[in-house]
């Protein structure tokens, strides 16, 4: 409703990028939860995490073959012509960063979207069958270690923004409440 109804205003920009960063957290974690903590990946596990990530009709749409780990990751990671993959979620906030109120900067980029390009080199660089062949070794690590900057940075990205575009004001203060301070004895004497 809400996308077939709100204004394309910076309102809109803001609620499309939190729901961007919300879906690139959840596909990120859902990776980590599935397959860094099994031993072994079955047919199973990744029928429900295509299923979770509501991918299953591209997957079979796509790779018509039995279900495999490096498509799954592939699809679910790097795809970015899935809209429910990670890849697809930075492309589209880095669109979206494009759109705000740059407030008159040119250099250096501001903390927003250098972390987003940082994320965004680092998916584009992720060579997925590498990864799943090292998986598929016992080496989990780099797996890992893609993933866990995905679940590190973009929280970060999330503060850097709230921090450069939202209002942060200080506890109200009531008027009647400030403490009256002494005027200077020169001043009070004249």
């Amino acid at each position: 409703l809400s996308m077939e109804s709100m204004i394309r205003s910076h309102v809109f920009r803001f609620f499309d990028i939190g729901r961007r960063l919300e879906r690139a957290v959840q596909i990120t974690r859902l990776l980590q939860n599935c397959f860094l903590a099994e031993t072994n990946i079955s047919v199973e596990m990744l029928e429900a995490v295509l299923e979770v990530a509501d991918s299953q009709m591209t997957y079979r749409s796509r790779y018509l073959a039995n279900l495999q780990m490096t498509a799954v990751l592939d699809l679910l990671l790097t795809d970015e012509t899935n809209p429910r993959s990670v890849a697809f979620q930075l492309h589209s906030l880095q669109q979206s960063f494009r759109s705000l109120p740059n407030q008159g900067e040119t250099a250096p980029l501001p903390t927003h979207q250098r972390l987003v390009l940082s994320l965004v080199h680092l998916i584009q660089m992720a060579d997925v069958a590498r990864l799943c062949e090292q998986y598929r070794c016992g080496d989990r690590g780099p797996l890992a270690a893609t993933l866990s900057t995905l679940e590190q940075d973009l929280p970060n990205l999330s503060h850097a923004l709230v921090h450069r575009f939202l209002v942060h004001a200080g506890p109200a203060q009531r008027l009647d409440a400030v403490r009256q301070l002494p005027l200077p004895i020169d001043l009070a004497e004249g």
